[in-house]
């Protein structure tokens, strides 16, 4: 049997990291679970300690990393060892922390959620960068149907206001048009409320059961897969997504037939007064990015990928 160890953080409003250790799991994995920063505030001064003794008394074959949740000084202790370690990296921007690069530098396979962003990291020096796409939970994100008003709108976006953004601009010209709800941080400060500021996997789902659209506005425009992971989270709770356009979604979505995507401002606005008229076309949109993401991109997917990585 496999033994697989975990590091990351417990977040309640993603739960990725239970997400991706259950799916080892269930894959037939020996898995543990080490959150770091829970160990720091047990152990203190002697967690690093604490970690290395764990990782000698289970002796793992794959050590996966989510984001850069592993203490510096543990991962140079284990580099290099018979143990396959991996990082899986989501967020990104142009600016590559150092910190992301000293790490990179020491894992076997850094996993990159952006395909644009390979050739990046690998300039930066960064040790095998290897693109592997997110995706959604089997268990957590699927369909369910609200019936308070607080999950119901038109149009739904979920996700912090940025100023200077498309989101921003298509949001307010969609209030103008129709019942637009938004949940997430910092909206106030640009005039429009914010129904909750944090919503989890529960919260998501009823979001996408209730608004007749979800609007993505990613902040990469020219990144290829450069999406967030809001557009596998709504596919897998069933909602109709209505984006904006990233370099390389051809590849694999149909446009109008997982997904509605737009390339601008004016567009976005065409397109959302054009679904909200046809329910029917929602609903076959929303059926088939459902089947798409259940049926080829869960964590369990995501997993089996890992495993054949490692084998490979």
């Amino acid at each position: 049997m496999t033994r697989v160890l975990v590091f990351g953080k417990s977040k309640k409003r993603t739960r990725k990291v239970a997400h991706i250790t259950r799916a080892f799991r269930e894959r037939g994995c020996d898995t543990r679970w080490i959150n770091p920063a829970r160990v720091a505030r047990w152990k203190g001064a002697r967690a690093d300690e604490h970690i290395l003794l764990e990782i000698r008394s289970f002796n793992p074959d794959i050590v996966f990393i989510f984001s850069q949740d592993i203490p510096l000084g543990v991962l140079r202790e284990i580099s290099g060892s018979s143990m396959k370690t991996l990082m899986f990296y989501v967020d990104w921007s142009p600016q590559i922390p150092p910190s992301l690069i000293e790490r990179g530098r020491l894992v076997d396979v850094f996993l990159v959620a952006v395909r644009g962003m390979v050739e990046n990291y690998r300039e930066a020096g960064i040790r095998n960068p290897v693109f592997l796409m997110d995706a959604c939970d089997r268990y957590d994100h699927y369909r369910q149907a609200p019936v308070l008003p607080l999950w119901k709108s038109d149009v739904a976006f979920i996700g912090q206001a940025r100023p200077d953004e498309l989101r921003l601009r298509v949001v307010s010209r969609l209030r103008e048009l129709c019942d637009v709800r938004v949940y997430g941080r910092n909206w106030e400060d640009f005039g429009i409320r914010s129904t909750l500021r944090s919503v989890g996997p529960r919260g998501y789902r009823l979001i996408c059961g209730g608004a007749k659209i979800i609007l993505g506005a990613d902040k990469a425009y020219d990144v290829e897969y450069g999406w967030s992971n809001r557009l596998w989270l709504t596919l897998g709770c069933g909602g109709f997504l209505l984006t904006s356009y990233v370099p390389g979604m051809e590849e694999v979505f149909t446009n109008r037939e997982h997904l509605v995507w737009y390339t601008d401002e004016a567009e976005s606005i065409e397109l959302a007064r054009e679904y909200l008229a046809r329910p029917e076309e929602r609903t076959r949109i929303a059926d088939a990015g459902y089947r798409l993401a259940h049926g080829h991109h869960t964590f369990h997917h995501f997993v089996d990928r890992v495993l054949a990585l490692c084998s490979s």
